[in-house]
């Protein structure tokens, strides 16, 4: 085989392998479980163990963010998807600058971990760590990448993948309106028991020694 041939061999190899941990730690479902959250709910209580970045974990709830829309990012390091939405997800933070929205990255690993990958892939939003999964469990969003939008009266407003959360989404949402787009596929919802035991295993996981 040719040196060109190889490369490209290695290369897809590289991609689909980058794909395969957000594919192998749980069970795609067949249905969109029937408590997924959907417009018009009321936002579960947010309960964060850790803010590596923005205030204190007490301080981040429905009644400090009243009257702010507030996009929620489910995401994992480990999850290739999640990585690659990072620089879509900066962009929106520093266009909604100085405006009632609010971007929360929502991990589950520990805190040194985190810490560690922010060093080489900032994250301009707020980081919370759901260490305990209690937040993934009540947003049905083990299917990471995963976002949700939440209203200025803390009401669900959008569940879709963060690719599709856009200017013209959240500018609907600020006023009063209901947005347009993709809703999320059944396969997009993972059986929450088996993909809790792989988050709580590799969240438990320490950043390699320096």
């Amino acid at each position: 085989m040719s040196t060109s041939k190889s490369g490209l061999v290695l290369l897809f190899l590289v991609l689909i392998f980058a794909q395969v941990p957000c594919q192998v730690w749980g069970q795609q479902l067949k249905e969109v479980p029937t408590d997924a959250l959907k417009p018009g709910d009321q936002a579960p209580a947010l309960g964060f163990e850790f803010l590596v970045q923005g205030p204190h974990p007490n301080e981040v709830n429905w009644k400090t963010l009243h009257g702010k829309v507030v996009i929620l990012e489910f995401w994992g390091s480990w999850c290739a998807p999640c990585v690659a939405g990072i620089p879509h997800l900066n962009e929106l933070v520093s266009r909604y600058q100085g405006k009632n929205v609010q971007f929360i990255a929502v991990g589950h690993e520990n805190p040194r971990k985190v810490a560690w990958f922010l060093k080489k892939h900032s994250i301009d939003a707020w980081v919370a760590l759901d260490t305990d999964l209690s937040v993934y469990k009540a947003y049905s969003a083990f299917g990471i990448p995963h976002a949700v939008v939440v209203d200025q009266k803390g009401t669900v407003a959008a569940v879709l993948n963060p690719n599709n959360v856009t200017d013209t989404v959240i500018d609907a949402v600020l006023a009063g309106r209901i947005p347009a787009y993709p809703p999320l596929p059944a396969d997009a919802y993972w059986n929450p028991e088996t993909a809790a035991q792989y988050f709580l295993k590799v969240g438990q996981e320490e950043p390699p020694a320096q």
